[in-house]
């Protein structure tokens, strides 16, 4: 699909709980599955981690850091 990998794949900022969203989005708007990964995490409401610039926390009552 894409000869380098998404730069979030191997960046654990992006599964941490405590990791603001907002400080992550630039790199979620410049990668080219940002619409894939938005409709993955729309679809499936992950338990955890950053996904398109979104937060989805599972320590909250489903309060997302935008």
């Amino acid at each position: 699909m894409l000869e380098t990998d998404p730069e979030c794949q191997n960046d654990g900022r992006f599964i941490l709980d405590d990791q603001p969203a907002h400080t992550l989005s630039y790199i979620c708007r410049a990668c080219p599955l940002f619409d894939l990964c938005r409709d993955y995490a729309e679809a499936e409401r992950p338990k955890g981690g950053v996904w398109a610039g979104k937060r989805y926390a599972s320590n909250s009552k489903g309060a997302n850091d935008e």
